[in-house]
């Protein structure tokens, strides 16, 4: 009898401490990444072709060709935009921080406005950060290794604005090396 009583007395104890508020972990909030691009053109995750609806983990190398963009859907955290013809190192956590490394092309991070947790962009030399007043942050990367800004965004659906800005560039080249005069025709 006074072992069964001890042995009763001994289990209750264990199940009143497991049942105590506050001594179990409160449950982390998941952070679920996928990727969005324009048609399901295929980007490189990794070293591996990847498409639309793609998970990505915290960690991940993602690189976009030439005339397509991606966007990076983080829930509850934000969005990461890159740019055609980019490469970014992407981590996260559970907190909604997110940080961008910029190795080429542009970048740009968009916290939501009840998002939480802080985004950076970040190349080997500058960091842009947001704040509770700045919702986004990134830009283009520049041969210094700052980050330049940009006009249109990066978003799925701009390779257009970008390939237009891009031969208009060409273009006043082409005009400045000709002397600028663009109604000479040479024979």
């Amino acid at each position: 009898m006074a072992v069964a009583t001890f042995l009763a007395f001994g289990l209750s104890q264990v199940y009143v401490q497991a049942g105590l508020p506050g001594t179990s972990p409160a449950p982390q909030r998941t952070i679920t990444a996928t990727l969005k691009t324009k048609n399901n053109q295929p980007v490189t995750i990794n070293g591996n072709p990847a498409g639309t609806g793609t998970t990505i983990l915290t960690g991940t190398t993602i690189e976009t060709p030439d005339q397509t963009s991606a966007i990076i859907d983080l829930g509850d955290a934000g969005t990461v935009e890159i740019g055609p013809n980019s490469k970014i190192e992407l981590s996260f956590d559970a907190n909604g921080n997110i940080q961008v490394k910029l190795v080429r092309g542009c970048s740009v991070v968009k916290k939501k406005t009840n998002g939480v947790g802080e985004a950076t962009v970040a190349t080997d030399t500058v960091t842009d950060a947001t704040d509770p007043k700045k919702k986004q942050a990134g830009g283009c990367l520049l041969p210094n290794g700052q980050l330049g800004s940009f006009s249109t965004g990066v978003g799925v659906g701009t390779e257009a604005g970008v390939a237009a800005a891009i031969a208009g560039a060409v273009g006043t080249t082409i005009l400045v090396a000709r002397g600028g005069n663009s109604s000479e025709i040479e024979n």
